[in-house]
């Protein structure tokens, strides 16, 4: 799955190799539909 551009549903940032993220997948009536990627712990809630 390299060279696949992820970008997070919160933040609206890319979502670099080494960030934790999550899939977030949505199926209706057991069929996959959209699946969306955000950061486990999104980078605009806190500062390091």
């Amino acid at each position: 799955m390299a060279g696949i551009k992820k970008t997070c549903l919160k933040c609206k940032k890319n979502i670099q190799e080494k960030d934790l993220h999550k899939i977030v997948i949505y199926v209706v009536q057991e069929k996959f539909t959209e699946h969306y990627y955000e950061h486990v712990e999104c980078p605009d809630r806190f500062t390091v």
